[in-house]
């Protein structure tokens, strides 16, 4: 977690520093407007939306597994009832010795 959060750090920085030496205004068009925005709030809004996207995926794949878990922990409990079960079945089971046949016996 902690490197993550160094990484996340180390690029916000880098595209800070791009950002700031790149402040010039350029033309921006936005399906049929035009606009003359800094390029350094540019880069900040397409990093913002890059970072937002990337948030909603991880959740969207942090749902899907927390929803596996759950699946897998009820499964879980219905095994363990399952196999105490079985294994109270088993103990109740008594086993029946036999007494060998004296016509196996062989002279």
């Amino acid at each position: 977690m902690q490197l993550y959060f160094i990484l996340s750090l180390i690029t916000s920085i880098v595209v800070i520093i791009f950002a700031i030496t790149n402040a010039a205004a350029v033309p921006v068009r936005v399906f049929f407007a035009q606009y003359e925005l800094s390029l350094a709030l540019i880069i900040f809004i397409s990093t913002a939306f890059g970072a937002i996207i990337a948030s909603m995926l991880g959740l969207v794949k942090q749902f899907k597994l927390k929803k596996q878990i759950k699946k897998l922990h009820n499964e879980n409990q219905t095994l363990t009832i399952e196999q105490k079960r079985l294994q109270e079945e088993i103990s109740s089971l008594t086993i029946i010795e036999t007494k060998p046949d004296d016509s196996m016996k062989t002279p």
